[in-house]
């Protein structure tokens, strides 16, 4: 567990950071944020710095320890506080759990002086702030509702990390924040766990995949707005090859298998351990990514549209394989022409025809897959926790200089 530095202790952040990273969520959890919050606290902590993460204790299936779930180093210490775990009974549920949450946040009664709040929790990073304490927003989901709140919220934090330009333009148009407040820090991947060198045969052999099919694969969840619907359509166009879906929920594989054509060559594999991704990866001849901008609830298609900033777009980029993406503002802030195949939204035929040219065109998925590869190196979590950290020192010694005038 790194330590601050010994010595008369000053209020600069270059002398000693401590950082208290605040995710009101169950936890651990199979949702995508899991993987971000614990690769962030790994990475902050790697760039020298004593981090925290603070979760409310919550009725949870997932067992595993924390660290082993996730496969990050422990170097950094996790606190759970106690609330009342609500959550599931429905709107009032909801607000009874985030309540209790803060008010235990509120009893911890950090050092304002030595202590940062990193959180991605609106409300929390709202009250916090409030109480004088320096707080910086990871800003995942910019609002469609309440945004006069949100705009009141945003204004009193420290500084804002957004993972896209989208966001920081709107926190600038909307919100009136200006630039030098926030920072663009994408989500990313983790070389260490990418760095298995494996063919794709080896690959199948471990997961118990056969060897004698072209394998498409997608990985994350199965909401709609994530477009596994087209690509399960795709699958029956293309009966050849092998579709093969990795991630999801219990109930989210048994409401997608309800609502598709479940042929004999889509497999629905469920949640993996994270750690056995690059595996099932590297195992595939092509990688989906086919985000929608059509859903059963209109904020999620806008989120795919504009907002997202898919951890899965860097896995996929750093296992070597090709790419079929849909083509969205989103995913053109990294992705291109270069780097993958880009597709119509919502259409199973241009995504099978993108499918059929990558795999009657071994040359031209090599070049793709290589150069998605060579472009995902800056985006790795050691290499945004730096940048988050260089934006907070940043806007400490822009006030200290303030101060002084």
């Amino acid at each position: 567990m790194p330590t601050c530095g010994t010595g008369e202790r000053r209020k600069s952040v270059d002398y000693c950071m401590k950082l208290i990273y605040i995710a009101n969520i169950r936890f651990p959890t199979e949702k995508a944020h899991g993987v971000h919050i614990v690769k962030m606290c790994e990475a902050l902590a790697r760039n020298g710095v004593e981090v925290k993460l603070v979760v409310p204790e919550r009725k949870n299936q997932i067992e595993n320890d924390l660290f082993e779930y996730y496969g990050v180093k422990k170097n950094f210490e996790i606190k759970y506080l106690p609330v009342i775990d609500f959550v599931g009974s429905g709107f009032l549920g909801y607000w009874v759990t985030q309540i209790s949450f803060i008010i235990a946040l509120l009893r911890q009664k950090f050092d304002k002086s030595e202590s940062i709040i990193l959180t991605r929790d609106e409300w929390s990073g709202w009250v916090l702030a409030s109480k004088k304490y320096r707080v910086f927003y990871d800003m995942h989901g910019f609002p469609v509702k309440w945004k006069f709140l949100w705009k009141k919220s945003m204004k009193i934090m420290r500084g804002i990390i957004c993972t896209n330009e989208w966001k920081i333009e709107r926190c600038q148009r909307i919100f009136d924040i200006g630039r030098n407040k926030m920072v663009l820090a994408r989500n990313g991947f983790d070389p260490e766990l990418f760095s298995v060198s494996v063919s794709k045969n080896e690959a199948r052999k471990k997961l118990n995949l056969p060897e004698n099919k072209k394998i498409i694969l997608y990985s994350g969840h199965l909401y709609d707005w994530k477009g596994v619907d087209t690509l399960a359509a795709a699958a029956v166009i293309r009966r050849q090859d092998l579709f093969v879906f990795v991630g999801g929920s219990d109930l989210e594989v048994t409401e997608f298998v309800k609502r598709i054509d479940l042929c004999d060559n889509i497999l629905v594999l469920g949640q993996k351990p994270h750690p056995d991704i690059p595996w099932y990866l590297k195992a595939a001849d092509v990688l989906v990514l086919p985000n929608s901008c059509q859903s059963s609830n209109s904020r999620f298609a806008d989120y795919s549209l504009f907002d997202t900033s898919p951890i899965k777009m860097f896995e996929y980029m750093a296992a070597e394989r090709p790419i079929v993406a849909s083509d969205l503002p989103s995913l053109r802030e990294v992705l291109n022409e270069k780097n993958a195949i880009l597709v119509k939204s919502g259409s199973s035929e241009s995504l099978v025809k993108a499918v059929d040219l990558i795999l009657t065109d071994e040359r031209l998925g090599a070049e793709l897959a290589e150069q998605a590869r060579h472009d995902v190196q800056q985006y790795t979590w050691e290499n945004r926790g730096k940048i988050v950290l260089n934006f907070i020192k940043r806007i400490f010694s822009e006030e200290q200089i303030n101060i002084r005038r």
